[in-house]
């Protein structure tokens, strides 16, 4: 039995090579884009849950306390600034917003009228506040702003890690 010299076969191999490095290549890139879109699926995820969590609660609160003139609830912004390089990420900034949704909701049935005593004080409390392990990191949270129209509490907050002296 003969065997056949590997010459006639060299250009053969050299093309089935580049064809599997093209398709582990193309494999990789196609891996890649798709981590991305779930990615941004889980994200869109975590923003629905805490949309359609608060929606639950401000249904709840509405159906109790129907045609009073109080606050049935309350809702926080974050500021991002423009450049920042402390931007928070989704999963922190929905901790976040839980915890303070939890200092704030002493808020929640007060009449609007006699809420600006309480304001001033709920302000005083919170400002620079530490909320500690968040995402593993400590997190101080100043209230920039409070509005409240039509029964909705409206918080505007900055927050930044905190930097243990």
């Amino acid at each position: 039995m003969r065997v056949p010299n590997f010459e006639r076969f060299r250009r053969f191999m050299q093309i089935t090579a580049f064809f599997v490095c093209g398709m582990i290549v193309g494999s990789a890139v196609y891996n890649a884009l798709k981590n991305n879109i779930v990615d941004e699926v889980i994200h869109r995820n975590f923003e629905l849950k805490d949309q359609l969590e608060t929606m639950k609660k401000d249904l709840e609160l509405a159906q109790q306390v129907r045609k009073e003139n109080v606050i049935r609830s309350v809702v926080t912004i974050f500021r991002h600034e423009q450049g920042g390089s402390d931007n928070l990420d989704i999963i922190t900034e929905k901790e976040l917003k839980r915890r303070l949704k939890e200092d704030l909701n002493i808020f929640l049935g007060r009449s609007i009228y006699t809420i600006n005593s309480d304001a001033e004080f709920a302000r005083k409390l919170l400002n620079k506040k530490v909320y500690d392990q968040v995402e593993d990191q400590d997190y101080e949270v100043t209230i920039r702003t409070m509005l409240l129209v039509d029964g909705v509490l409206q918080v505007w907050v900055d927050a930044k890690k905190h930097l243990n002296k």
